[in-house]
């Protein structure tokens, strides 16, 4: 099964991999958003 295949194998190979990356991508800005968020929590409850 090389790569010069059917169309429309090809359109669900690059579909495939694009939400590949656009998952891993959210998944990144959701956790860095939640270890930001709980670091503000730390911030806010060291003051009182």
């Amino acid at each position: 099964m090389g790569f010069p295949h059917c169309p429309i194998c090809v359109v669900l190979a690059f579909v495939s991999v694009f939400m590949g990356v656009t998952r891993s991508y959210m998944l990144y800005i959701l956790f860095k958003e939640f270890l930001r968020a709980e670091s503000n929590l730390k911030l806010k409850f060291s003051f009182y």
